[in-house]
């Protein structure tokens, strides 16, 4: 079977999948209740991928930029200004790049067929999924 259609994603591809959502969650929350969600979102993601980093080692992401996504998304908006949460964002996008190792649209569909062949589990999105793929293999929830 060919790299495009594997049966699973690797860890660092579901992250990047995740912190790739998350950041368009942050950019598009145009709301203060999406705004918190996606603050969640991010610092649940955010947790699974230090923990995993840390577990495995990982050069990507290095603590520093984890802690301050961490920090950042703990003030569930008090206090983070437009600077700040810009700069989550791109922190998400860089790091989802960098565990990608290639083509994020290519782990995507992959990811999204996946989940279509796992009868797309009911209440859980492809977002969440991703979140309790990238748990269930590193064995801890967030």
């Amino acid at each position: 079977m060919d790299r495009a259609h594997r049966n699973v994603l690797t860890l660092a591809e579901s992250g990047a999948l995740a912190l790739a959502d998350a950041a368009t969650q942050l950019d598009n929350a145009d709301d203060a209740g999406k705004f918190l969600r996606a603050l969640e979102r991010n610092r649940k993601v955010w947790q699974t991928i230090k923990d995993l980093a840390e577990r495995h080692n990982w050069r990507v992401p290095n603590a520093r930029l984890a802690d301050y996504a961490l920090s950042t998304a703990r003030k569930m908006g008090r206090g983070v200004d437009d600077e700040q949460l810009n700069t989550l964002i791109d922190i998400n996008r860089r790091v989802s790049a960098e565990l990608a190792g290639g083509n994020i649209d290519q782990i995507r569909e992959r990811a999204y067929f996946l989940w279509e062949n796992q009868g797309r589990p009911d209440g859980k999105d492809l977002d969440h999924w991703l979140i309790a793929e990238m748990e269930s293999v590193a064995g801890k929830p967030c």
